[in-house]
């Protein structure tokens, strides 16, 4: 049987995987990760074994488990700033009209995503370093910062 055949028989069960695991942003992107690890899975898998389709099913959410990790690891260590690099050791400050900006980005908070705004984009921290100053879990904090985005995003649109 030719990989083709085996992905589309495969898809649902992909689709299946992410939607237990409540991936609904960048699906797509987790989609093709499903798809690379139902690749390998079909390039390994040794019928004595077992049958396949537990084996990819497994193999599946395993690999799709650690993008999310990765991800996750990820978007902990960046800082969102908004402020290009004009000079390689010379910061020449804030625009005035990027300061106006995030001032009236920050005004359209409420909550711990003003919190997070306020130590993230205004003070440079990363989400490690906020979530030891505030004593709460690096998954709380990305909570913080997912509410942040979405509220911005109710309020301004999806700008990109």
């Amino acid at each position: 049987m030719q990989f083709e055949q085996i992905a589309q028989q495969y898809n649902p069960m992909i689709h299946r995987i992410l939607n237990k695991l409540h991936i609904y942003k960048n699906k797509e992107d987790y989609h093709q990760v499903g798809l690379i690890a139902l690749w390998e899975a079909y390039t390994k898998f040794d019928s004595s074994k077992g049958e396949f389709p537990p084996f990819a099913y497994a193999y599946i959410k395993g690999r799709v488990m650690n993008a999310l990790t990765k991800d996750a690891a990820f978007s902990d260590k960046t800082v969102l700033t908004g402020e290009p690099v004009l000079f390689e050791g010379i910061d020449p400050g804030p625009a005035p009209e990027t300061t106006a900006l995030t001032n009236a980005a920050a005004d359209h908070l409420t909550g711990r995503a003003k919190r997070w705004f306020d130590l993230s984009i205004l003070q440079g921290l990363s989400n490690p370093d906020i979530a030891r100053r505030e004593n709460v879990t690096p998954a709380a904090v990305r909570k913080w910062q997912q509410s942040a985005i979405k509220q911005l995003r109710e309020q301004f649109g999806d700008i990109k």
